[in-house]
This record gives structure tokens, C-alpha cells and sequence, in this order.
């Protein structure tokens, strides 16, 4: 019998703390205390369309569900999808009129037309089809080209909406005219991207912290993760920042959100300053070799100072018992 909002019972504090981290184990996404109630009131619609009335329930329900399919559900729930086509366009312009045009002229030089870019935490598509409408616009013989647009999310819902491609106003607020004409088809259901644009996407489902999955991204010339890590702990950061950097050729330009920083989670980036925006860039030197090295002895570092601090705690629990 399909329930109420009304009829579910209060999230609790240890309820809260059992999700919260279990939600932070399984993908690196966390919720401080003070984000309590939006566990809460994402989780009770579903929880009253399950017919499940307290939250320690539902936890179980998800932590031993083996088919994945109420945890790709929750993930749906609590992660934030709000986006759009050409959203921050300085960003957009520095890619497209600084740092594209870069990259195209050292791969012309060297004689190698391929080109690889990530969109991590691509939500809905519209971030990596934008980033493919300024491939099609900016390389003149984008046919010519090996280009692949790695888009991935770990919202099975949002990755399906990105496969349809057919998008609403709302989406398209930012995009010029002529574009829209150019690139899409006007539907009932809206604005449909056009197959010349979807060819360069390779949409995927990936958990950031699959770190097995990330390492498999090798070669990328650009790597876009805007807006995605501020809902990560600072550790989880780390690894994926890490990972990240592993990805990206030496040389490669990395773009987080316009309002984000890598300061406290990686030295290994040096800062490209262009006319438009600031990007992070992978160094092709020894120094940043050597800042990568010692990146990782701090991690290494930092986990054996926790592993020393949850012993003593052992110890100590285990005195207080004799």
C-alpha cells in the first residue's frame, strides 16, 4: 500500500548518520549535518511511494538491495542536475577561443588529429553537446578529426534524458538563435540535438569513485568536472583530483566550476591564466612529476595518521572494558 508524506516518520540523527555515510562510502558524495533536511525530503516521497514509513527501513532496504536498482534510484534523488547549454560562457569562451585553438595547432604540427575530451558529471548531455557544437564550429574539418567526448554520470535517469537529446526552453535559455537552428529540430517535445552532434558523444554510466573505471581514461587532451566535486568530501576529492590529473596528457587543461579551487587538494596543477577564465593545466615537466609524487606520499601519509588514530581508539575502548 503506497503511503504518505505525513505518515513517515522523522528522520533521525543516527538514521541520518547511517545514510548519509553509506551514501558517502558508495559515491563520495556527503552531507554534513546541516544538510539533514535535504536527505529528508528527498527520501520521503519515495519512501511513502515504497510504503516504507521510517528511515532506518529504507537504509536497509538500499544496503542490502544486490540489484543496485533503489541505490541508482537514491542517486537520482539526491544529486542536483540543474544545467544548461553554454552555461558560464567565459569559461566556454576561454575553451573555445583560447584553449581549443591551442591544442588544434600543436596537433596539426605533430600530425595527429585526434582529440579527447571528458565531461565528468556530464548530469542531462548539455554540457558535453555544447562542448561538441564548438568542435563543429571552431575546427573547420572537424570530419577529419578523431574526436571523442567522454560524457559520463552516475545517475542512470539523467544519462537516459541525455540519450533521448531532446531538450526544453529552460535548457536552451543560453544559446544563440542561430545555433538552435543549426544544431537542433523543433518537436512537440522540444528541441531535439542533432545526430551530427550526439556522433561526437560517448555517453557512459561511472561512479567518480570507481577509481578501477577512472583509470581506464587515459590520453585526454580537456578535461571538464564543473560543479561537480562540491558535493564530495575533501578526501574523496583528493582521489578523484588525483585520478584526474593521471587521466589528462601532459599539458592538458583541466575545468572545474567557475566558484571552485583546487587549493588544499592538489598541488600537482599549475594555474593557466587566459583572457576569459583561469584554468588548472597538467604540466609537461619534471616539476610537476615531482609535485605528484609528493602529493601522493601526503596521502599515504595522511591515511597512516588515521590508521595510528582508529588503533588507539581500539585500545583505548578495549582498556575501558577490563
Amino acid at each position: 500500500m503506497i503511503g504518505t508524506k505525513s505518515n513517515i516518520q522523522e528522520l533521525k540523527a543516527e538514521d541520518f548518520v547511517a545514510i548519509r555515510d553509506f551514501i558517502h562510502e558508495r559515491s563520495g558524495i556527503f552531507f554534513a549535518e546541516n544538510k539533514k533536511y535535504i536527505v529528508e525530503n528527498r527520501l520521503s516521497k519515495r519512501m511513502a511511494d515504497l510504503g516504507v514509513k521510517n528511515y532506518k527501513d529504507y537504509f536497509y532496504l538500499i544496503k542490502y538491495d544486490t540489484s543496485q536498482k533503489e541505490f541508482n534510484t537514491l542517486m537520482n534523488l539526491i544529486t542536483t542536475n540543474e544545467t544548461s547549454f553554454f552555461r558560464n560562457p567565459p569559461q566556454l569562451k576561454a575553451f573555445s577561443d583560447e584553449v581549443l585553438p591551442l591544442i588544434v595547432k600543436e596537433k596539426e604540427v605533430s600530425k595527429q588529429r585526434k582529440l579527447r575530451i571528458w565531461s565528468a558529471g556530464c548530469s542531462t548531455g548539455e554540457e558535453p553537446y555544447t562542448l561538441s557544437i564548438i568542435l563543429l564550429e571552431k575546427i573547420r574539418d572537424a570530419a577529419s578529426w578523431q574526436i571523442e567526448i567522454l560524457a559520463n554520470d552516475i545517475s542512470e535517469q539523467v544519462l537516459y534524458a541525455a540519450r533521448t537529446g531532446v531538450y526544453n526552453d529552460m535548457s536552451l535559455r543560453s544559446t544563440e538563435r542561430f545555433i538552435i537552428e543549426k544544431y537542433f529540430t523543433r518537436e512537440p517535445e522540444g528541441y531535439r540535438v542533432s545526430d551530427d552532434v550526439k556522433r561526437l558523444v560517448k555517453l557512459s554510466h561511472m561512479n567518480l569513485t570507481d577509481f578501477k573505471k577512472m583509470a581506464m581514461f587515459k590520453d585526454i587532451d580537456i578535461l571538464f568536472c564543473r560543479n561537480v566535486m562540491i558535493y564530495f568530501s575533501d578526501d574523496v576529492k583528493r582521489n578523484i583530483v588525483r585520478h584526474f590529473y593521471g587521466s589528462l596528457r601532459p599539458g592538458g587543461y583541466f575545468f572545474i566550476g567557475h566558484s571552485e579551487s583546487l587549493h588544499g587538494i592538489s598541488k600537482s596543477f599549475k594555474l593557466a591564466y587566459f583572457k576569459n577564465a583561469l584554468v588548472y593545466q597538467k604540466e609537461a615537466s619534471a616539476t610537476a612529476a615531482a609535485a605528484a609524487v609528493s602529493e601522493r606520499r601526503e596521502a599515504v601519509s595522511e591515511r597512516t595518521q588515521s590508521t595510528l588514530r582508529t588503533l588507539e581508539a581500539m585500545q583505548k575502548l578495549l582498556a575501558s572494558k577490563r
